[in-house]
């Protein structure tokens, strides 16, 4: 386990170190100085050793003590007595100079409390100074990786939110490709399945001349050849306004009725709105009966949208007079290319 990495764990262990010092300091500088034990003056006296009172004794005769007292009050002469007096004042003056001594290490003792109490104000100050400005710095400290973190969650989101909308974008143009891949090809592919069908009808229609020509030659009949898209019958079928014409004028008339009644009819903007530009071909064909009426439409567009408004716009063609064989009336099929220009 690793101590001391932070700034604050190494400011806290020295203002540690530096209370346990001043603490120590404190034991020996309040503490109570040693003293030793002062000597004793006085006077000592000695009355001699102890006696037995005797009661038989005299009171006439003194004791021995007494007379030892007695001798010794005469033997001592008044220098003696001044030394004495001298021995005996002497001790008073160590005393008195002992209690100054006392005072004054009273009031050193003193003098070092209160400088000791002083200093350690001053070094609890310091020390709750020293904890206030830990404190603050570590309040600051706190402060900025607070705002730190704010500031990085926030370029996170920021850089997620940028991502998802490019992720988002990039999906987007992805799927759009997509779908203008696939409508191309599915374009393409429409456009080859109408050029086979329209060369497999081209042939079929080239087949069915040659036939309808070969019958013709064959039967040499007057009334002049079929025209092309009808079978072989004596007179083609007339649309209204094509009357007193020969079959090829027939069919050359009723092209033109057909195509412009169907310019007219046909919704323009279908196909620009189906995504289609430039040149459109629509290929019809359908059965004209005895009746002159309609029939089995069926048509070639490049969208299914197109095919059903085609077919609207045939069902709403006039009834024609029908076609004629040996003066009878027949069932001809028809076809017409119908071209057009997307804006």
């Amino acid at each position: 386990m690793k101590y001391l990495n932070t700034k604050h764990e190494r400011n806290s262990a020295k203002i540690t170190s530096l209370t346990v010092l001043i603490v120590a300091l404190l034991f020996f500088v309040v503490g109570p100085p040693y003293k030793e034990i002062p000597e004793e003056y006085g006077v000592a006296i000695n009355f001699g050793e102890p006696s037995v009172v005797n009661d038989n004794a005299a009171i006439d005769n003194p004791s021995k003590s007494e007379d030892v007292v007695e001798d010794n009050q005469e033997d001592v002469t008044p220098e003696e007595q001044i030394d004495d007096i001298v021995e005996e004042e002497i001790p008073e003056e160590e005393v008195e100079d002992n209690a100054e001594e006392d005072a004054q290490k009273l009031a050193e003792q003193e003098a070092a409390e209160e400088a000791a109490k002083e200093e350690a104000a001053k070094l609890e100050a310091a020390e709750q100074k020293a904890a206030e400005e830990l404190l603050a710095q570590q309040e600051k400290e706190a402060l900025r990786i607070k705002e730190a973190e704010e500031a990085k969650a926030k370029a996170e989101a920021e850089k997620k939110a940028k991502e998802k909308l490019e992720a988002e974008k990039l999906a987007a143009a992805k799927t759009k490709a997509e779908r203008l891949a696939k409508a191309k090809a599915a374009r393409e592919a429409k456009e080859k399945a109408d050029r086979a069908a329209a060369a497999k009808a081209a042939k079929a229609e080239a087949d069915r001349k040659a036939a309808a020509s070969a019958a013709a030659a064959q039967k040499n009949k007057s009334g002049g050849s079929d025209a092309a898209g009808f079978k072989l019958s004596q007179e083609g079928p007339v649309y209204p306004g094509c009357e007193g014409k020969n079959n090829a004028d027939r069919k050359t008339c009723m092209n033109q009725k057909i195509s412009t009644f169907f310019t007219n009819q046909f919704d323009s903007d279908l196909a620009e709105n189906l995504g289609f530009t430039g040149n459109q071909s629509i290929k019809i064909r359908f059965d004209i009966n005895e009746t002159g009426k309609i029939i089995g439409v069926r048509v070639i567009a490049a969208h299914p949208d197109l095919v059903a408004e085609t077919k609207r716009v045939i069902g709403l063609l006039p009834n024609i007079k029908p076609a004629l064989q040996q003066g009878k009336p027949v069932k001809v099929p028809y076809s017409i290319p119908i071209r057009f220009k997307a804006q």
